[in-house]
């Protein structure tokens, strides 16, 4: 009996390890052109099985900034959005899925790029319906004062799965929601009755957030709150729930880490907390996503990363910086850190600040400090990334399934990347001579030039085709903080800092 018991509940809940992967198909790339960019090329990583695999399709869309996908309950692909149009499972723009974002900014004519908001699209399964989808979507203006790029939407398009043969048809588009100057970014958590919806936006210079109830029914309630500081100035950052939802937070430069505590069933924030995370130097472009386990918040600036605890007494105290960028170039570009995702492997993903093919990760986010395991670089993709990440809410929370699988590991799916060229100069300080090494040998000259503290260049050397290294002599110059780079064919390929004490 006791073994009949067994198959029954295993037939029984098998096949719900199948459903609510929503977020298990991610598509970022393209928009760079030159022979040194590839075209017609998107990345698609897909958490399926036990796997996360990265491979690359040869199809003329696009990502930018603003990107979501949804999957269905199994993972397969249905439908994705840059922002100007909704694209089908067979990248194609699915019927009256164009003209996303009606505006004065792109004359009614998005990019094909894509949008330029961070985190500005969401979609959200109706709920008790398996069919149909909300596509939640801000819209942007330019003015002549700052801030002079501005989220002045809220829209809502549905999209209707069951049409056009199963590859889905926009059936309503563009409803405006809320009618705001607001904050890039929305945000959505699930009612403490796990089936309906909670879904925001923050109006700009004000400390207004707007709360919509997403029901069966649709929208059936609109309501603000006014809580917290005013958000100036609009310079993107991220929010992120916590995956238990009992917290929302929100970080950029100018209004710093702010943290929120939550309550699913009635919607409305309390227990406002301002943190200073580091006000060192101004940096425009941020990124903020918190560990499966709720407890730890990391924060990016561009070339830092932290690591803050939720749970310890004094927050700001308990910062620790657990990435800082290495000065690695791609194509003349820094690979520096941008915004941030949860997985559906329990890492934590984060775009480069650069047209690059790499996306830097959090291998062990539960743990504290320089444990969570930071790897920049930590994946390299067969196209461009394309400053992109998909916008998802934590689909799982409240299904009785965790809000990630740490069973799944990463497989090539057979893209085998070219080596990653890593420059290497020591020692720093230095006192009469640096090296320089080079793990990829090049088949084009190179030259090693050195920079004083002015940006004025003081020193340049020579390296032949081929050469791993070389030793550079630093007779006749004085001791202080020099800036080198490695340039071949006119871009640089590595930079750094170099201390010089004699």
């Amino acid at each position: 009996m006791r073994i009949l018991i067994f198959f029954f509940l295993l037939s029984f809940s098998f096949p719900l390890f199948s459903q609510y992967k929503f977020d298990y198909t991610w598509l970022m790339g393209l928009r760079p052109s030159g022979p040194a960019f590839p075209q017609n090329c998107m990345n698609i990583m897909t958490f399926g099985g036990d796997s996360l695999k990265v491979a690359k399709d040869s199809f003329n869309s696009q990502t930018f900034v603003t990107n979501a996908s949804i999957s269905d309950d199994d993972g397969n692909l249905l439908f994705y959005s840059n922002g100007c149009y909704i694209k089908d499972a067979n990248n194609q723009i699915m019927q009256n899925g164009g003209n996303l974002n009606p505006g004065i900014i792109y004359n009614d004519n998005c990019p094909n790029y894509g949008y330029t908001a961070v985190d500005a699209i969401l979609i959200i399964p109706i709920p008790g319906n398996s069919e149909n989808y909300f596509v939640f979507h801000q819209a942007g203006d330019t003015f002549n004062i700052a801030p002079f790029y501005r989220v002045n939407k809220l829209y809502l398009t549905e999209v209707d799965m069951a049409l056009n043969n199963g590859l889905g048809e926009v059936t309503t588009k563009n409803q405006t929601i809320v009618d705001e100057i607001l904050v890039q970014g929305i945000h959505a958590i699930k009612h403490a009755n796990n089936e309906d919806w909670w879904i925001f936006v923050t109006r700009l210079n004000e400390n207004i957030f707007y709360r919509m109830l997403l029901t069966s029914q649709g929208i059936v309630s609109t309501d603000t709150q006014l809580i917290g500081q005013v958000t100036y100035n609009n310079d993107g950052g991220q929010y992120s729930f916590t995956p238990d939802g009992k917290k929302l937070l929100k970080f950029d430069y100018n209004n710093q880490l702010r943290i929120f505590d939550f309550d699913r069933n009635t919607g409305l924030l309390s227990n406002y907390q301002k943190i200073v995370v580091d006000t060192s130097e101004f940096r425009l472009q941020t990124g903020l996503a918190i560990s499966p386990n709720s407890r730890f918040a990391y924060v990016s600036m561009v070339d830092k990363l932290y690591q803050l605890d939720l749970e310890a007494a004094d927050i700001e105290a308990s910062r620790v910086l657990v990435g800082e960028f290495d000065g690695f170039d791609y194509q003349g570009f820094p690979v520096f850190f941008f915004t941030m995702r949860l997985g559906p492997d329990c890492r934590i993903y984060m775009s480069a600040l650069s047209p690059a093919p790499y996306m830097h990760v959090i291998n062990n986010p539960d743990e504290p400090g320089l444990a969570c395991g930071f790897a920049q670089r930590g994946i390299e993709l067969p196209c461009i990334g394309n400053y992109s990440i998909p916008n998802f809410p934590h689909y799982r929370l409240g299904t009785g399934y965790p809000v990630c699988d740490s069973s799944i590991v990463y497989v090539s799916s057979g893209y085998v990347p070219p080596p990653t060229e890593k420059i290497t100069v020591w020692p720093n300080p230095a006192s009469h001579e640096v090296h320089l090494e080079n793990n990829v040998p090049s088949t084009k000259p190179s030259t090693l030039r050195l920079f004083n503290a002015t940006g004025q260049a003081v020193r340049q050397w020579k390296m032949s085709a081929g050469q791993l290294g070389h030793v550079f002599s630093l007779d006749g110059l004085a001791d202080g903080m020099y800036f080198w780079r490695l340039e071949r064919d006119g871009s640089a390929v590595g930079s750094g800092k170099l201390v010089i004490v004699k």
